[in-house]
């Protein structure tokens, strides 16, 4: 699904390319009587005109589809690791609260940052939780007090395989929030590239429905005329002078995040993964 500002703009295109190719014989044959060049070398023909003005058409029509395209699939792509890192977010939390959970029972819960750096609720956002467990994982490899009594004889508990166990979540999570990184970056550069279609879009559409639309009243097609306009003004009406008005239609808008159903609405601005339940 196309955003809204660009399936607008696409909506508009569309009818006024429609109403020239329908009507341009029509309209063109009558232009053509009523303009008579003083010599027959090179004289002026109006269909070549509307070829012209429907080249224009064509020309944003195709960049501004092409942008679109490539920055949905940026888009698409974010969304799926948005939801690993929800995913490997919620594993790696699971492990550190299972140590957390172990050290607590053997040494106290009153030891947790001692042994573990850890204290208060395990965090849930995956920068912080990894902050965390990175922490936890080098006191688990080289703790900084001695390790005291256990309360409880005939548990064992193995410091290094716990360590590496959850050094295996870190580097998955680094991993999966580092290509995170980079699909945003490459959406910020996609977009970017939509806005200059959308800008080239809107120095060339309107003067053309308007051309067009002038020609078309020039010989009396006044409904015809009427509806070019109506098609032009759900794009001009929302433009200032060279901008769109602040209506949640702007470059700077964020665009809709990821709906429950996944139906790729496709962007927030923050990249980091929602809180684990």
């Amino acid at each position: 699904m196309r955003r809204k500002q660009v399936s607008r703009r696409l909506g508009s295109l569309a009818e006024v390319r429609t109403s020239l190719r329908t009507h341009r014989g029509h309209i063109g044959g009558r232009l053509d009587v009523r303009y008579i060049p003083a010599t027959p070398e090179g004289a002026f023909s109006y269909q070549s005109y509307f070829d012209h003005m429907d080249q224009e058409l064509a020309k944003v029509e195709t960049g501004l589809i092409a942008a679109e395209d490539v920055h949905v699939r940026n888009l698409i792509r974010i969304v799926e690791l948005r939801r690993n890192v929800r995913e490997v977010t919620e594993a790696v939390y699971d492990k550190q609260v299972a140590g957390r959970r172990i050290l607590a029972g053997l040494y106290g819960k009153e030891r947790d940052f001692e042994l573990a750096a850890v204290e208060g609720a395990t965090p849930q956002t995956s920068r912080i939780l990894a902050e965390q467990v990175d922490q936890t994982i080098k006191l688990l490899r080289n703790p900084g007090v001695e390790v005291p009594e256990k309360a409880i004889e005939g548990v064992d508990i193995d410091f290094e395989t716990v360590a590496t166990d959850l050094q295996t979540g870190l580097t998955g999570l680094g991993n999966v929030r580092a290509d995170l990184d980079l699909a945003t970056k490459a959406a910020d550069g996609t977009r970017q590239i939509v806005y200059k279609a959308i800008e080239a879009y809107d120095r060339v559409f309107p003067w053309v429905a308007q051309n067009l639309e002038g020609l078309f009243r020039l010989v009396g097609e006044f409904e015809l005329a009427d509806r070019i306009r109506t098609s032009a003004r759900r794009v001009t009406r929302r433009q200032g002078d060279g901008g769109e008005e602040a209506n949640g239609d702007t470059p700077d808008a964020s665009e809709p995040a990821e709906n429950e159903a996944n139906t790729a609405e496709l962007e927030a601005d923050e990249p980091e993964a929602a809180p684990v339940a």
